[in-house]
């Protein structure tokens, strides 16, 4: 589930396992962790399916995001791709959306933590230096959430099944809340608040209500008072 996988016919499984096994190395498990510490891809493919504890891929991710942020922001977006796409999977693509929710969150609390634990470490180097450094990572909830407000379709646009227009507002409202003042996401959520399906207005009223010195979404709070489900 959440990943794309080649099919093979019998014949050449049996060839290329034959072949594989004659390639890898006696330290095999060695390697393989090696190759998954660098593919954040396929880390969160295995935390997702429930083969790595989320506690053991964060750190994993983090080291990669560290070196390679592109690489790691790409992977997310693929990732939450794959959950609004296959929405229709029940509780296996929310929980794939709020473990993509909790990596950003993860990340950015980091990158935010990064400058005091460099100043501790390298005593010599200079304030701007410091700065300059812990400033080259890029925001995560950020691009994570423009992306996903392009795969609900945008302003004044959504999608026809239900359950994808349920699951994209989970995954709005839970990322607004990360990043303040993000305008677009506002706007989504107010949409979301006025849909005919009382479930997906009951999330956005609670990603509203997450949104601080926000008018607009004290106002639209306030219009949706007399919904009984989300009174």
């Amino acid at each position: 589930l959440f990943r794309s996988q080649e099919p093979v016919g019998p014949s050449l499984r049996g060839e290329r396992a034959a072949n594989q096994s004659s390639r890898l190395p006696s330290n095999a498990s060695a390697m393989s962790g090696k190759d998954i510490e660098m593919n954040p891809a396929k880390v969160l493919e295995q935390c997702i399916s429930g083969e790595v504890p989320e506690a053991n891929a964060l750190p994993q991710l983090l080291h990669m995001y560290k070196n390679t942020s592109r690489t790691v922001l790409a992977a997310l977006a693929e990732k939450a791709t794959a959950v609004v796409q296959q929405s229709d999977a029940g509780q296996a693509a929310t929980r794939a959306g709020a473990f993509l929710v909790n990596v950003a969150s993860f990340l950015d609390k980091q990158k935010g933590e990064a400058a005091p634990q460099e100043k501790t470490r390298c005593n010599k180097k200079t304030k701007a230096a410091e700065k300059e450094n812990t400033a080259e990572l890029p925001e995560v909830s950020r691009p994570l959430l423009d992306h996903i407000l392009l795969l609900s379709g945008g302003k004044n646009r959504g999608a026809k099944d239900k359950v994808t227009r349920a699951q994209s507002c989970t995954l709005v409202a839970s990322l607004a809340s990360q990043v303040p003042g993000h305008r677009l996401a506002e706007d989504k959520l107010m949409e979301f608040a006025l849909d005919k399906v009382p479930s997906i207005r009951e999330k956005a009223v609670r990603g509203l209500a997450s949104l601080t010195d926000s008018p607009t979404a004290e106002m639209a709070l306030m219009a949706r008072t007399v919904d009984p489900c989300t009174a």
